[in-house]
This record gives structure tokens, sequence and C-alpha cells, in this order.
């Protein structure tokens, strides 16, 4: 350890804070004392300077009295004049017509006698010159525009008036009136006594007045206008001279008897101190002034003195603080050149005895060799990283004490050393009882006093912990750079490292965000409140998990799934934050397009079924709180499947693309427009009024809008096409008990306005909710129609020309318990929208086919053909075809005689899946009938394409055949075509003999209807066909 200072050490230490206190005490008492004196003057100076301002002031005070009671003692003058004037006019006015001549002289000597006068003048009530002192002015002389004349007319109780200074036209001069108010016998006004005053006598009174340098008097009216002034400056101090200064004017417009101020004067420019003095009871005021260069003569020559004074005191000061200064360093020298010697004897012993405790406290090993290699020193704190103990490895040379292998690795790098003189590094490994531990040793040449080599010195340190903890940062380093992206920082939220993954997510470099804090990417979409939650849970838990916004280095806000993790020492002290994170953005895509595809029609964009439904179902649950009534809307397109088939269904899907935009054009933001399926679209309007008729009104409105949006042209494949729309109303007002009775109402009221000829509206109404009832009966009885073995086939023969028959159509019957055989019209149209269609499809070819395969064991049979008809909807289901070649398989039948029908409504939509399952069993034998050919207005390019075999007339052709010659050329045609295409062709519902003479004309040679037999049992069946066959 290092040894204590000497004594004289400490007195050295002691000895530098008095020097500074001597020194820095002599400059603060220096300073101190100029200051107090620079305060003192200062102080002297500023009580002198107000001395010689009261001073100045109060001569001019007096100054300013003495001309004011000078200038009150002439008008007193001249009122006097004017009371003798008066005197002699009583009784008033009376003496002019008889005397004239006589009052002028009188009033000549008047104005004689003070040379003040200059005019003396009487003035009657009318304001018409009487008699005046100035021959000038002949009676009569009008005075009527006179100010001091107006304003005694306005003023009856002002007995006298002084005028300021005024211009007089008729004399081309300045004036100064006083002027008395004259009464007649009775006290009314009867005229004026004027007499008018030279403003030269006041000036010359001025100028006989005693002046002092710097000094001026003047006199001045209530206008600001110069009446008197001395000493005179030419024509700035003209008679009238307008005094044009705010503070002068501001003290004459107000009531003070006196002020004293310091302004630049208006007339000499110079820095004066005036006292204004305002003469009571007349319209002038008495300005002294005294320039403030005069004032302050003496008071400069003071200053100066005293400053000259004050900066010599300094610069001797200063003087004899220098010196005191330099001898005080100069002891303070001496001084520490002594304490230096003492010093540097107790450093030399420190140096030996640190160096001692240096060498002791490193914790690496120290070994010396000399220049043979043998060890001559060993410094090791942990002796059991030693091979040998330190007295047994001393002496020896490095072979003897180190493993072979070690020891020819140090013998190069002491050989290298030697040769080269520079240090060189070394790793190795030593054995330890079945431990491996590593070193690292910095080998160093060492030279004697002659710079020759003396051998070398080996710094050894233990790097096992460290080969370790290398092999966990590279093992961390590897996790760092995962697929995820990965954030540290401080503790104080500064960030220290990211990894690659943080770059390629966020576009930032790690140079760009070194040391900045993670609030630079926040996007904005969160509030306080959401980041307080945030590093409250880290700081409750140790961590936070969730969804959050950010901001790339492009400026595109994404989201990422963020994870936070508090990092602590041993100790419980936060150190470090860890942030993982991910780019979500693919996977938020791809829940709101899951969502979109859920929730909204991909055609239309609209709200799809199941939407619709919870929008519905939400409304009705809301009913009871709302007290107002809703409406549900059911549309379907009149004419879509004409313009499907016409133009193609890539039309038709623009139709209804810009059907839905026209629709929601008409609804409001609170309304809900969806597409149920094909042309199919609902609406549900959640609130409309409180009463049942008034929303029925309303709703019939929004109606009749969506009819004329309907109807708007709309151009497809630049053809202009016009549709029509059937809509089906009812008012949900919370009596139904659920959302499938409204379904049901909305649904029958639409088949109520498709019935009522289209493009119109229709509302439920308690029939209809009968024919429901029915209807959901209808569709019970028919669940359980297979089951109880009720479903009948019926045959209706298809014969030639001659009547012979070639084959029957197979027609579904339904035997009802209660209501008897049931026509097809009635229940086919509920078995498709039920979805049971598919089952009992499967069963009436099941039947048909079996049936086949009978006849074929029978010859009188074996010739007919089996038609049986497949619903556009069973055609559709995916499993159609692996079904019916199930069937056909199960049973056996002749498949060249067996014929499926189906209508031009199955192309309408999956045209080549329909066209692929014919094909598939076109191979097999089966042959197709395309029924009802005229009313669908198929594709005749796409007929053609079509593996089929005959063509089949609609009876509502056949049926006006003879009538309509629209509907007898569509026939014509149909026949036509047939032979074109290379198809059979049968007309269906030939009841007269006149249609099928006319249609065996026109080429067609098969028949199906009434005619030859109506739709009979298969016991019937097979009796009409023995009598009828050929």
């Amino acid at each position: 350890m290092p040894q204590s200072l000497p004594p004289s050490s400490s007195l050295s230490s002691n000895a530098f804070p008095l020097y500074r206190r001597q020194r820095w005490g002599s400059i603060a008492l220096y300073y101190a004392a100029m200051v107090g004196l620079l305060v003192l003057f200062t102080w002297v100076l500023s009580d002198q300077y107000h001395q010689e301002v009261n001073a100045s002031r109060d001569r001019s005070a007096t100054r300013a009295e003495l001309v004011g009671e000078w200038v009150s003692t002439t008008f007193a003058l001249s009122d006097q004049v004017l009371m003798d004037v008066s005197q002699l006019l009583e009784p008033p006015m009376t003496p002019f017509s008889t005397e004239h001549r006589h009052f002028e002289s009188l009033l000549q000597k008047r104005r004689d006698s003070l040379p003040m006068v200059e005019e003396i003048s009487i003035i009657d009530e009318h304001g018409q010159l009487l008699v005046s002192s100035n021959l000038s002015h002949p009676p009569g002389f009008d005075t009527r525009g006179t100010a001091f004349f107006q304003t005694f007319q306005q003023t009856p109780q002002l007995e006298q008036l002084v005028t300021p200074l005024y211009w007089s036209a008729f004399s081309r001069d300045y004036h100064i009136s006083h002027v008395r108010r004259l009464r007649g016998l009775e006290g009314h006004f009867s005229g004026l006594a004027v007499v008018q005053i030279a403003p030269r006598v006041l000036d010359s009174a001025l100028q006989r007045l005693s002046m002092g340098a710097g000094e001026s008097i003047a006199i001045i009216d209530t206008q600001g206008q110069l009446v008197a002034r001395r000493p005179g400056l030419d024509d700035q101090t003209a008679l009238g001279t307008p005094i044009d200064h705010a503070r002068i004017t501001q003290f004459l417009n107000s009531a003070m008897p006196s002020e004293s101020m310091r302004i630049v004067s208006p007339l000499e420019g110079d820095d004066r101190l005036f006292w204004l003095h305002r003469v009571e009871g007349l319209p002038f005021a008495v300005v002294v002034g005294e320039s403030m260069r005069q004032v302050l003569a003496g008071w400069w020559q003071r200053l100066w003195i005293l400053s000259a004074i004050l900066v010599l005191i300094g610069l001797l000061g200063g003087w004899g603080l220098r010196h005191y200064l330099n001898r005080l360093q100069l002891e303070m020298q001496l001084y520490q050149r002594m304490q230096e010697r003492e010093l540097a004897r107790a450093e030399a012993q420190q140096r030996e005895a640190r160096l001692q405790a240096l060498v002791y406290s490193i914790q690496d090993m120290i070994f010396v060799f000399d220049s043979q290699g043998c060890v001559s020193y060993v410094h090791a704190i942990h002796q059991h990283r030693l091979l040998k103990n330190v007295h047994d490895i001393t002496g020896k040379h490095y072979s003897d004490v180190l493993p072979e292998e070690v020891a020819k690795a140090f013998s190069s790098v002491f050989y290298r050393v030697r040769r080269h003189r520079y240090a060189e590094e070394l790793e190795y490994s030593l054995t330890f009882e079945d431990e491996v531990r590593y070193f690292a040793a910095t080998v160093s040449p060492l030279s004697d006093a002659s710079g020759g080599f003396d051998g070398v010195l080996a710094l050894v340190r233990d790097i096992t912990q460290a080969k370790m903890d290398d092999v966990q940062l590279r093992i961390a380093a590897t996790a760092f750079q995962t697929h995820l992206g990965m954030l540290i920082t401080d503790a104080q939220g500064c960030i220290l490292k990211v990894n690659r993954t943080f770059t390629r997510i966020t576009g930032y470099q790690e140079s760009d965000v070194l040391g900045e804090n993670p609030r630079m990417f926040s996007s904005g979409r969160h509030d306080a409140d959401f980041y307080r939650t945030l590093w409250g849970n880290v700081a409750k838990s140790g961590s936070w998990e969730g969804e959050v916004w950010n901001r790339r280095k492009n400026g595109e806000v994404f989201p990422e799934w963020l994870t936070i993790s508090a990092v602590k020492d041993n100790d419980g002290v936060l150190t470090h934050y860890v942030a993982t994170l991910s780019d979500i953005t693919e996977r938020k895509a791809a829940e709101k397009e899951i969502h979109k595809l859920a929730f909204y029609d991909p055609l239309t964009g609209l709200a799809n079924r199941r939407l619709f439904m919870e929008r519905l179902d939400a409304a009705m649950k809301t009913r009871p709180r709302n007290p107002h009534h809703g409406a549900l809307l059911f549309i379907d397109l009149d004419n879509f499947k004409q313009v499907n088939d016409t133009l193609g269904h890539y039309a038709g899907d623009q139709l209804l693309q810009q059907m839905a935009t026209q629709l929601q054009a008409v609804l409001r933001e609170t309304d809900t427009l969806a597409r149920l399926g094909g042309d199919e679209f609902a609406v549900v309007i959640d609130t409309l009024n409180e009463d049942a008729e008034q929303t029925a009104l309303l709703a019939e409105a929004i109606a009749q809008k969506l009819l004329v949006a309907i109807r708007r042209p709309v151009l497809l494949r630049d053809e202009t096409v016009m549709v029509t729309g059937s809509i089906g109303i009812t008012v949900v007002d919370g009596s139904a008990p659920s959302v499938d009775d409204y379904l049901q109402q909305a649904d029958m009221a639409l088949f109520q306005a498709k019935e009522a000829g289209r493009d119109t509206l229709s509302f439920f109404d308690p029939a209809m909710q009968s024919e429901l009832v029915q209807r959901a009966r209808l569709e019970a009885d028919l669940r359980h129609a297979l089951a109880n073995q009720q479903w009948r086939l019926h045959y209706q023969p298809q014969v030639d020309r001659d009547g012979v028959p070639t084959g029957v159509e197979a027609l579904l019957r339904w035997q009802h318990p209660e209501r008897g055989m049931v026509s097809p019209g009635v229940f086919i149209s509920l078995l498709e929208s039920t979805r049971l269609i598919n089952e009992v499809g499967d069963w009436v070819l099941e039947e048909a086919c079996c049936q086949l395969a009978e006849w074929a064991q029978q010859p009188q049979y074996a010739h007919l053909e089996m038609a049986v008809n497949v619903s556009p909807l069973q055609f559709r289901e995916p499993d159609f075809l692996a079904r019916t070649q199930a069937i056909l398989q199960r049973t056996g039948a002749p498949l060249e005689k067996l014929k499926l029908e189906v209508t031009e409504s199955l192309f309408v939509e999956a045209r080549d899946d329909a066209r692929a399952k014919m094909e598939a069993l076109k191979a097999l034998g089966v042959r197709f009938s395309l029924d009802d050919f005229g009313t669908g207005y198929s594709s005749l390019a796409y007929l053609a394409k079509l593996p089929l075999d005959q063509l089949k007339i609609d009876q509502s052709f056949v049926r006006e055949i003879l009538q309509s010659p629209a509907n007898a050329a569509i026939v014509e045609s149909t026949i036509a075509l047939a032979k074109s295409l290379g198809l059979d062709v049968i007309a269906e519902g030939v009841e007269t003999g006149e249609q099928q003479r006319w249609l065996a004309e026109h080429g067609c040679y098969c028949y199906q209807g009434y005619l030859f037999a109506p739709p009979m049992a298969l016991s019937a069946l097979t009796q009409w066909v023995s009598q009828h066959k050929g």
C-alpha cells in the first residue's frame, strides 16, 4: 500500500489555500473599495443633479409668476377702461345720435392715455359698430361674424371676455380684444364695449426683463400661439407662431395652474427645462425655459473632477495591489521549491511500494525467463493454476515445466521474440485433474542496460471463462439473427442494437436508430392511455405482447405483433428491454379478406346473406326498445336471365354490379342492402316511423325509388340494357315471432309482386300468411313423403307421326295421405327451395332406371325410351355425376334408352362444369334432351357445343301455334335449328289434330300431349302401349 506523505507535504498542501485566500482577499478588498467610492461619488452627483434642476425650476417659477402678475395687471387696466366706457353710456346708447363726434373724441383721449390700448369701440346688440376711437372704422361696421360677438350672444351670463390672439382681415394684423357686455335699463343685452390691445406691448415689456444665458420667457395663448417671447428667434418667434408640442398642448387643454417639463424645445430644438404658468382668468400662459446645458454646467464640471479623482485612486490602488501580489507570489514560489524537494524524496519511496503493490494486484500470472529460457521469476496469485509449486519452477527450463506440445509452441515464440524483439501472443491449454483450462500469453522481450537481449516476460491470463462466453455469444448472435425482428434498449429506452430482420421489416438501418427512443416508430394511432397500459403491464409482470401499429422509415404505417420483456440483474435492478416483433401485414390483410368473404358478396361488395341475417336479427332484438317500425324488402330482377343468356355471364355480372350501385344510391347509410344470391337482393330498413301505416307509406316510397333505379338504362358491352324489378315488402313491427317469419312474409310478398305482372311492388297481407302456413305445412309433409313412400311415377307416352309409342316421360306425382294426388306445380319449387330436390331426384332416376331395366326383359316394351327430368339445382351438385353413375350401375338399365331432360337455366352458371358432366354421361351412352327450348333465350353458339340429342319444343309455343304467327315462327325456327345441328325434335303439349298436322308439315314428327295420352300410372301405361303398338 502507498505510504503517507511526510509532514512537509501536508504543509505544502495547506500553503496553497492560504496563498489563494490572501491573493483573492486583496483583490476583493481593492474592488470593494473602488465600488464603494463609485457608489459614493454617484450618490453625491445624483443629489447635486437634483439640486441644480430644482434650483432652475424655482427660478423659472418665480419669473413665470412675475410675468403672469404683470399680464394680469395689464388686462386689469383694460377692464378699468371698459368700466369707464360703460358708465359713460348710462342711460345706454342715447347720446350717439346727437353727440357722436364728441363721444369719438372721448374714446380717442382714453385710448391715447394708455399705450397698451390700440382701439376702443362700442357695438350695439345687432353687432353694428356705433363708435370707435379708430376713425378708419366707420359706424355701421358689421361685427356679427366675430367670435367674441357670437360667444356673448350664445352665453347670456357672460359679462366680459379676453380673446386669445386672433388675426384681423381688416387690419391685416394680430390683435387681442377685451370685451364687456352692456345692459339696458331692464338688464337686457344692449351691446358690447371692446378694448383692442396691441400684443407688441406684451413683447416690449418682456424685452425689459433681465435674462441669464440659456434662459427664455414666452407668453402664449390657450390656442398655442406665440404672443411674446424673449429672446426672439427671427421668424420662429413671430407673432402668432404656433407652438406645436404634445405636452404643451396637453397642459393648455388641462386645468392645471402650472407644470414643469423637460422637453426638446419646439423653437430652439435643444433640451430645455420649462416652467408653464397659466395666467388666472385670462387665455394666456407664461412659459419660462432654461437650457439643460446651462442648468447642468456646474454639475458637469464637478462630474469630470470626481471621475478624474476616482480614476486616479483606481490606478494608484491597482499599482499597489499588483506590487503586493507579486511579492506574495515570489514567497509562494520559494515555498513551493522547498516542498518539491521533500515531495521528490517521498515519491521515490512511494513508486517502489506502488510497483510492488501493482505486481501483487495483477490477477494474471507473470513469468520471467532469462536469455537461456530458464524461469527466473514467477508471480501467481492463484497457485492452483500452476502445474508445479513456485519453488519447483524457479530456475527450471520451460521445457522441463511445460507439456511437450506447449513447450514446442513456446520455443517457437521464444526464439521469434529473441530475434525480432517484439511481443507475440500464444494460446494454449493445460489439463488440471481432468479439467482443461485455456490460457493466453503475451510474450515480450527484456533488455539489459546495454540494450542486449536479457530474456522474456510472459503475461499469462486464464481465458477459460472467456472461451465459454465466446461460445455463448456466438450462440446468442445466431439466435439474435432470427426470423423475428429484435430490438434491445437500455433501461432509459435508448436503442442499443437491432438485428437484420428488424431492418428488413422497418427499413431502418442500425445506424439510423442507435441512441434513439423507440417512440420514433410511433404511428400516432395509439393514444397515451394505450402506452400507459402497455408499460404498466411491463413494470408489473415483466413483459407485454400484443398488436401495435408502427411506422416504417418510408412513412408507411403497418401492423406488427410486438413482445416486450424487461431484463434485470441479479439484484433485481432493471438494465435492459428486449423487444421482438413480426410484420403481420399479410395476416391482417388475410383476416380482412376472410372477413370480407365471410360477410360481403365478392361480386357486388354488398352484404351477403350471413351479414344480412345478422343485421336483421339485430334489428329484431332492438325492436322492444325501439318504438319505430322498420321494413324488410326482397328485390328480384325480372328479366336478368334473358340478359345473362343473350349477352353472357360477364355482362350479367356487370349488370348486378351496376344494379347494386344504383340501389345503394337510393338508400340511407344506416340501411342494409344485401345480395342473397343470383339476382336476388334484400333491404333492411331499421327505423322509419312509430305508426305502422306511416311506416308502410314510407316503405312504399322507398320501394318506388328502388324500382325507378332498377329501370335506369345500363350500358353493357356497348349495348343499352333495361331491366325491371319486383319488390316484396313486409313491415317489421315486432308482431312476427322470429326472423324466419319476416323472411317468409317478404318472400311471399315478392311472389305476389311477380304474379301481379312484375315491375311492381307488393306488401305482405294476412292472405299471404295463410298461404305461408300452408306452404310450411306442405314443406313439413314433403320431408316425410319419401320415408312414407308417398312418391309415385306417372308416365306420358311420346309417339311418332303415326301415333306409335317410341318412349315415355317419367313424371313425378305425390300421393298425399290427406290431399290425394298433388300436382308437381305445387311442390317442385318447394323441393328446390328446401334442397330436397337432390334426394327426390335420385329416387325418380333410380325408379325410372329400374323400370327401364325391367322393360328390357320384355320384348313388347324393350323399344321404349325413358325421359327423366333433371333439375338444374340437382345437376349443379358437385357429387351429381358420382351419384348418377352409381344409380346407373346399381340398376343395370340399358343406358341407350335413357334420356335426361335438362333446361336452359342449367347453363346460366358454371357452363363448363355442366357440359363436362354431360359429356361424362354421354360417354356411358346416356342421351340428352333440351327441355322447354325457346323459353330461355339460349346462346346458339354455346348450344352447338353441348352433347345434345334432342330439342323439345315448349308447350307454351305449341298451344298458340295456330293463332300466333310469332309462336309459329319460333317453332319453325326451332325445327330448322334442330335439323341444322343434327338433333331430333319433339313437341310437347300437342292437344289437337290441327297442331299435329301443322307440326308434321313443318318437319316435326315426334309428339307428346293429351291428344295421344295423359300422364298415367304404370299399369295403365302398359295397357295403352299394348293397344297402340304399330
